[in-house]
């Protein structure tokens, strides 16, 4: 089956290109995601989209073709989702610490993500350093995440069919649409909760009027290299979108201090010992990832008592 008409629509340009409506996005999708069309054809739909961006209308339906593929998760406590696919460049990765304070907070943390960057430290990387259980099998995830309260589960499990979108960059070289809709999946059909971290200045309001769609417990952010957390030196502003409680912000924070402790080598194995010396108090937890964890925590109890 051809998607031409399709890429003739998304493939004019920044100007000249048509959006397409939630329904046309969904079965453009669900072929692109199935295979169902060329590899040329995979590649021209990535770099239409990349060029034209994406509508909250289009990620939508793009979603609406994602979801049927997820496993559907049930849980007797919250859970907390952390999409962690950037790694750390310049600074400690603190996406797993995060996820463990949080679970030792009463939450379930589902931390997934890919590891594409060499040349970046990821998730899955310091989970195996620090001995925490990362998922290898889609039949394992509830009773790992159950027993464990938290847990890295990579793309590839959870949904092989966005993981492969995703692996298209390795071709042509730039990130596509299935990068931003693996930010936004959830699996869990029971209470959960979900960060939503973008660099570009353009999806913050996108994000929303695509929650408004998908409705959910959102924390929208900017995040930190690509990461759902605070930088070592600054809280950037929260916006919760929940389901059953008035929307609310958390305004920015700064800390502009850097111990020398978070000014070491980034790879797996540092970050595990920096890990370490936190979680023994042999030096102070990074204040900002602290606000973090405690305004999530905050916010969060606040939308279950409501």
């Amino acid at each position: 089956m051809s998607i031409s008409h399709y890429l003739k629509q998304i493939g004019r340009g920044s100007k000249g290109a048509s959006n397409l409506n939630r329904d046309d996005a969904q079965t453009l999708m669900s072929q692109v995601l199935s295979r169902a069309v060329t590899d040329l054809e995979i590649g021209a739909f990535c770099m239409a989209m990349r060029i034209k961006g994406e509508t909250s209308d289009e990620l939508a339906g793009f979603y609406d073709a994602v979801k049927p593929l997820l496993p559907a998760l049930s849980f007797n406590q919250p859970v907390l989702l952390l999409p962690s696919y950037n790694g750390a460049r310049k600074t400690h990765l603190m996406t797993p610490l995060l996820a463990k304070w949080m679970s030792e907070l009463g939450y379930l943390v589902l931390v997934h993500g890919t590891h594409e960057d060499l040349q970046r430290t990821g998730s899955e990387q310091v989970f195996s350093a620090m001995g925490w259980p990362v998922i290898s099998h889609r039949n394992e995830l509830e009773s790992i995440l159950t027993l464990h309260k938290f847990a890295y589960c990579p793309l590839e499990i959870m949904s092989p069919e966005l993981s492969h979108l995703l692996s298209v960059r390795q071709v042509i070289g730039v990130r596509n649409s299935g990068h931003i809709l693996a930010k936004l999946i959830n699996p869990v059909i029971t209470e959960s909760f979900q960060i939503s971290n973008y660099t570009h200045p353009a999806y913050p309001v996108i994000i929303e009027e695509f929650f408004n769609l998908h409705p959910a417990n959102v924390v929208s952010m900017r995040g930190h290299e690509g990461e759902p957390v605070a930088s070592p030196r600054r809280l950037p502003e929260l916006s919760f979108q929940m389901k059953r409680a008035d929307r609310i912000w958390a305004k920015e924070a700064r800390y502009d201090e850097m111990p020398v402790e978070y000014q070491l080598d980034i790879d797996a194995v540092s970050t595990r010992r920096l890990y370490h010396s936190i979680l023994s108090e042999d030096i102070a937890s990074p204040p900002t990832l602290v606000w973090q964890t405690e305004t999530l925590h905050e916010a969060f109890s606040r939308s279950l008592t409501s």
